[in-house]
């Protein structure tokens, strides 16, 4: 075990004082993290049912129940945009659009039906939409309230003055909205970025500068010279693994380090379970590491294998869903990504980042990582030569 740890100490030595490596293993990913963040959705941090959302009103009425109804949406997190019949039909970023149809307060009065409609153009978010939907609901819950409250005890509703007295009063009805159980949305924005380019940089500095170095040491002689020593070939693949379990450790440690920060400085959503995260991303080092040791056997010129690394990185982060989600391709695609291990730690993280979901709930999917780990560590031994 002292020569597995003391062949690792080397390894992580050599990448953290190699600047380029650092390069690539911390900075580029926190760029690419905060660029494709922002440019596909970086802004819809929080909880959706606590987001303000954008309203127009149409009122065909102007009664005082209208106006009542308008008064009270004021207040809700709505970003209310009030336009007449005329300026609504030629508008075109009325997104959803609520519509007081005329002699609403008459007929409310009069004890008839009435029905207020709330348009949504196509392909607007359906979240927002639920969300504005409930809100409505919680106004017209409240003139309801007002309403019964002001009732005579004949069931009359007195006058509009009378309406009006009971504003100040505690509400006899109140519409309490939040979403329950699991999104089932596709992630965007940081819920995508942070795990994706996580996902992909670990793989991409053990696939290149991981396997450059142990091409660089068989053909440089180093890895002859290690077998002379009183260490056994066992120790020597089971070091170098460990190295590059090492360096992927870091890297995903000062990344996690950096989501929370951003976190708490920018309210960048990265879900409740950053624990989990955490830990799927070590068995997802557990999983590369060996891989990196592998690709590195393979070829006799370090350039030639870090550049099939990027190939191969570049095949599973597409395939793996770590560029964008799985939920926009093809339920073909979909089943494809679980080739990869690069799908099954998207998939888990996903599920703890954007699905609220625990550690316990992934449990396969580590499962299967710790599978690919086991594969690719035995396709290690059986690739590398130190003899």
């Amino acid at each position: 075990m002292r020569n597995i740890l003391t062949i690792a100490r080397h390894d992580l030595k050599m990448v953290v004082t190699d600047r380029p490596a650092l390069v690539w293993m911390i900075l580029m990913p926190i760029v690419f993290i905060g660029f494709f963040g922002m440019v596909f959705g970086g802004g819809e941090q929080g909880e959706p049912a606590d987001a303000p959302v954008r309203l127009t009103l149409v009122d065909h009425d102007g009664g005082f129940l209208a106006r009542a109804l308008v008064e009270d949406l004021e207040i809700q997190r709505l970003e209310l945009v009030e336009l007449s019949a005329s300026e609504a039909e030629s508008a075109t970023d009325t997104i959803r659009t609520l519509v007081i149809p005329e002699d609403f307060t008459e007929h409310v009065m009069a004890g008839e039906k009435v029905t207020l409609r709330l348009d949504k153009e196509p392909g607007s978010n359906a979240e927002a939409g639920l969300v504005a939907q409930t809100r409505v609901l919680s106004s017209v819950g409240r003139i309801i309230g007002r309403l019964i409250e002001m009732a005579s005890d004949e069931g009359v509703v007195r006058a509009e003055d009378s309406f009006v007295a009971t504003g100040g009063g505690d509400d006899v009805v109140t519409v309490d909205g939040r979403f329950a159980g699991q999104a089932t949305t596709s992630p965007s924005g940081f819920a995508q970025s942070i795990p994706g380019n996580t996902v992909l940089f670990v793989m991409l500095v053990a696939l290149t500068y991981g396997a450059a170095t142990i091409t660089g040491e068989r053909m440089g002689g180093q890895l002859r010279r290690l077998v002379t020593t009183p260490v056994s070939r066992a120790e020597i693949i089971l070091g170098k693994v460990a190295g590059r379990v090492a360096v992927a450790v870091v890297q995903v440690t000062v990344l996690i380090l950096a989501a929370l920060a951003a976190k708490l400085a920018l309210d960048i959503n990265i879900g409740d379970h950053t624990g989990a995260a955490y830990v799927i991303l070590l068995c997802y080092a557990l999983c590369v590491a060996p891989l990196g040791v592998a690709v590195g056997a393979w070829f006799r010129d370090p350039d030639r294998a870090a550049n099939i690394g990027v190939l191969i990185t570049m095949v599973m982060g597409a395939f793996g869903g770590c560029m964008w989600p799985l939920e926009f391709v093809s339920p073909t695609l979909q089943r494809l990504s679980l080739v990869f291990p690069t799908g099954w730690a998207m998939k888990a993280l996903h599920q703890v980042i954007s699905f609220g979901r625990g550690l316990g709930d992934v449990v396969p999917e580590m499962l299967v990582l710790a599978g690919f780990a086991l594969l690719f560590t035995v396709l290690a031994s059986r690739s590398l030569r130190v003899e």
